[in-house]
């Protein structure tokens, strides 16, 4: 059996791992090993509330521990952010790559194909900074 220590802050940072760490595996469908996930958050959270933490508590009608309103509007909001900056940046990449694709640039040497690469990112950077998607249009 692994033992570690860590000191409250650790502990508390653990915590917001796991709940986040639940959260991207769960979000959409579960996960093959969601199970197995689920009884070592419970284990993380059951050790938490009986130190006293008062980030968990226990509910009576789910039968387990879970974080409190605060702790997950605090973690929401990390990953709202974290949502927010990835899809931005996925938008600009994948239309960066649909340009490059359109014009041929797969065939362009390693360092020309990155250049201009390169540039469609800083354009659409420049524009959806700028513009939000509000210039956005499907044909």
């Amino acid at each position: 059996m692994a033992k570690i220590e860590l000191n409250d802050q650790e502990f508390q940072d653990l915590l917001q791992l796991a709940y986040m760490g639940e959260w991207v595996l769960n979000a959409y469908e579960s996960a093959p090993n969601a199970g197995n996930i689920d009884e070592l958050e419970q284990k993380l959270y059951e050790s938490a509330y009986r130190q006293g933490n008062d980030d968990i508590e226990f509910d009576k009608k789910l039968g387990g521990y879970v974080p409190c309103q605060e702790f997950e509007e605090d973690c929401d909001k990390i990953i709202q952010e974290y949502d927010e900056h990835t899809f931005w940046e996925e938008l600009i990449i994948r239309l960066a790559n649909r340009d490059l694709q359109e014009i041929g640039a797969d065939k362009l040497p390693q360092k020309e194909f990155e250049k201009k690469q390169n540039e469609l990112i800083q354009k659409y950077e420049k524009e959806f900074g700028k513009n939000g998607i509000d210039n956005l249009k499907l044909k």
